[in-house]
């Protein structure tokens, strides 16, 4: 369970930077046909997914003890 968290929070952190990256230094405001907004959105869902898995993995330690 803990690599589909590490996954998702990299897979968050890097869709992150490109945004940024795409929304200041490219003039079209699109990078590999997908805008900065969208992968913005990635990111959300993708930090949502990483908190859930750890709330997740935190009561299922809990029920353990």
């Amino acid at each position: 369970m803990k690599t589909i968290y590490y996954i998702s929070g990299i897979v968050a952190v890097v869709s992150f930077i490109i945004a940024v990256v795409t929304r200041l230094f490219l003039f079209n405001k699109c990078f590999l046909g997908v805008s900065a907004l969208a992968y913005l959105r990635v990111t959300n869902t993708m930090l949502l997914f990483t908190i859930a898995f750890i709330v997740f993995e935190y009561v299922k330690s809990k029920k353990r003890e």
